[in-house]
């Protein structure tokens, strides 16, 4: 009997120290030990850039790097180095009559005999000075003939100031034959504003600052 009232002091002591201890905590929450802080680099993507704050928006959403595509022109800079510059009215060193042919036209050959020229030719209307080839290369605004005397390339300035490269089956810009005087390397040849240089690389021709040059090797519109 007397363990009987043992267990049951034992077990009212325990109770009433287990409710002392709920109340005294009852106010605050029993406190947790904070978690400490962590950081990462940001991972850099696949084009070697950081999707970190630097490329965010406001809404802190990682937006990818500007990408800026080089504008194609045409030609280059490095297209035209090798242009010689545009002649005047002191650079011309022969008589422009000595060229004139039949109806006010003007025709020329290079000393090689693959280029025509003409100004004012009749079987180009429109056009203040042209040229043909025998033969040269595909021109640089993507015309491509055949070299074939049904499809040669040429190029001419018309008198809206557009250069066009085209390919023909005729000679528009090849005169009357055996009158077709030679224009030697190194002349220059002015008819009404309108230029053209013969040399070694081939024939120059500039209406103000439009032009083209044209031989075996080159098929250049500026």
């Amino acid at each position: 009997m007397r363990q009987v009232r043992n267990i049951v002091a034992m077990c009212a002591l325990i109770t009433a120290t287990t409710l002392a201890t709920t109340a005294c905590g009852s106010d605050e929450p029993a406190s947790t030990p904070p978690t400490p802080a962590t950081s990462a680099a940001a991972a850099p993507s696949a084009n070697g850039y950081s999707d970190s704050d630097g490329g965010s928006g406001s809404d802190g959403v990682a937006q990818a790097p500007d990408v800026v595509t080089p504008a194609q022109a045409t030609p280059t800079a490095a297209d035209t180095a090798a242009v010689p510059p545009a002649p005047n009215r002191d650079d011309v060193n022969v008589d422009a009559r000595d060229f004139e042919q039949a109806g006010g036209q003007y025709f020329f050959q290079s000393p090689s005999g693959n280029v025509f020229c003409g100004f004012s030719s009749s079987n180009a209307p429109g056009t203040v000075v042209g040229c043909q080839v025998r033969y040269s290369v595909p021109g640089n605004t993507g015309r491509e003939c055949l070299n074939t005397e049904n499809s040669t390339y040429g190029v001419q300035i018309r008198q809206d100031g557009t250069v066009e490269q085209i390919c023909t089956n005729q000679g528009i810009f090849v005169g009357q034959g055996s009158d077709t005087r030679v224009l030697e390397y190194g002349q220059v040849i002015g008819v009404t504003g309108t230029f053209c240089r013969s040399s070694e690389a081939g024939v120059t021709c500039y209406d103000g600052d439009r032009g083209f040059m044209i031989s075996r090797d080159v098929n250049l519109a500026f």
